[in-house]
């Protein structure tokens, strides 16, 4: 119906444009739609999705852990979560598993192990959080207990008070070199009869290797040890400086153990001073991060149990090996010896600060060197019952000099050195505050 009249008589060309008119017109394409808003509102959708999805599985993760956590500390602490008081300033829970908010907030008669779980909770916090808790919020309370007790019950860090021993059990003492041990044989000596003590150092010659004067008691068996006691009924102490603490010392009847600690980096640096400065013969004298490098070599692969001396003085966590049989992993060789030797010892030092915390829990006196001038000599009159200490601070050569490692070296080499030795800044700490706690808060041990 939409042709023209004279459709027929057209030409051809004209028909054909015609009817290309007449398509073109009749059918116009549809005009395709925009897919942006399409684009830009599966996108946001896919936004909110993983958003919701995120805080849904944060959320779930969270009460997931405190579920799971609650359940822990209920099924390994039933005992000790009824023995939960809050304290009325900070109104803070601390769990004697170690899970803790405040180390100053909760005090709990400790479980047989607890103060070896809050230790190894310690242990595991980074160095710099580690650092602010020992050194600036003193979750110990040590200043507190210089001048007088400030808990109530026991802390949960404290152990098992030790049974007390008579004043005439034979004593061995554990010598940490350059950690006061010298000065502690001095006051022996002003104590105890001469007949009583041996010669060298306090420490008792080998009746096997007579040309030493030093019979390195501690490879001692505990039988040689009774042999020995019994070969010389009138010694009552020996001292044990080059080998680790053995142990089985603790199932000798009528044995009194004790040891003195020192600030951990001041009796590496004094090591330094005494073995790598004065009593070395080179005259081009090493640098601290030298020395530690050599004492590091010469102490590779050798038998704690090995004859020579001071192989083992300049490691890291000096303590912690000498309380843990010779077990502490030390740190490696660095490339440059101009720098300080490394201290990767994350794998395989758990078991090794447990027992050294277990064997220090155990020992019937720690005498603190940085408090004999008052309070570690109270404890010698009460435990040893010495009274006389005019020679409490001597040395064995040289003139005495207080190593204050916070001086001596820069902020970097602090810091440094503080990370490498953080097991034994722990037990220094530590004891530190059960020394005080025993000389402060004697009827609180009682009860």
């Amino acid at each position: 119906n939409k042709l023209p009249d004279n459709y027929c008589r057209m030409p051809s060309n004209a028909i054909r444009n015609k009817r290309n008119t007449i398509q073109s017109s009749a059918w116009q394409p549809k005009k395709k739609k925009s897919k942006i808003p399409l684009l830009i509102f599966s996108v946001c959708f896919l936004l909110c999705t993983m958003l919701y999805l995120f805080f849904w599985s944060k959320v779930h993760n969270n009460e997931h852990e405190s579920s799971l956590r609650t359940r822990t500390l209920r099924r390994r602490d039933s005992t000790v979560l009824s023995s939960e008081r809050i304290n009325q300033e900070n109104m803070k829970i601390v769990h004697a598993t170690g899970v803790i908010e405040d180390a100053n907030a909760l005090l709990i008669v400790p479980s047989s192990d607890s103060h070896v779980d809050f230790l190894i909770h310690l242990a595991q916090l980074p160095s710099d959080e580690l650092k602010e808790k020992l050194e600036t919020q003193d979750i110990f309370k040590t200043n507190l207990l210089l001048e007088s007790c400030p808990f109530s019950e026991a802390p949960v860090w404290l152990p098992p008070s030790v049974p007390k021993k008579d004043r005439s059990a034979f004593v061995w003492y554990e010598h940490l070199s350059k950690a006061g041990g010298t000065s502690f044989c001095n006051m022996v000596q002003d104590n105890m009869k001469k007949t009583e003590i041996p010669p060298y150092y306090c420490m008792p010659r080998d009746p096997e290797v007579p040309n030493d004067p030093d019979g390195r008691v501690g490879r001692w068996s505990n039988e040689k040890m009774e042999k020995y006691m019994k070969n010389h009924p009138s010694i009552r102490l020996v001292s044990n400086e080059w080998q680790p603490f053995p142990k089985e010392r603790f199932q000798m009847k009528n044995m009194m153990t004790v040891t003195t600690l020192r600030h951990p980096l001041n009796r590496l640096v004094s090591a330094y001073h005494f073995w790598g400065i004065l009593h070395n013969p080179e005259k081009a004298k090493p640098a601290l991060p030298q020395w530690l490098h050599r004492t590091l070599i010469r102490s590779q692969g050798k038998d704690p149990q090995a004859w020579p001396f001071a192989v083992h003085i300049g490691r890291y966590n000096f303590l912690s090996w000498k309380f843990s049989n010779g077990t502490m992993p030390q740190g490696t060789v660095a490339s440059d010896h101009n720098a300080f030797p490394l201290a990767n010892i994350e794998i395989g030092w758990k078991a090794s600060f447990t027992e050294a915390v277990e064997n220090l829990a155990k020992f019937d006196l720690v005498l603190i060197l940085e408090l004999m001038s008052h309070h570690s000599m109270e404890m010698m009159k009460r435990t040893l019952g010495w009274t006389n200490f005019k020679h409490n601070h001597v040395v064995p050569s040289g003139q005495v000099e207080n190593s204050h490692a916070d001086k001596d070296l820069s902020p970097e080499q602090y810091d440094y050195l503080w990370d490498a030795n953080r097991f034994d800044m722990i037990l220094y700490y530590w004891m530190k505050a059960v020394h005080l706690v025993k000389m402060q808060c004697g009827g609180l041990l009682e009860n």
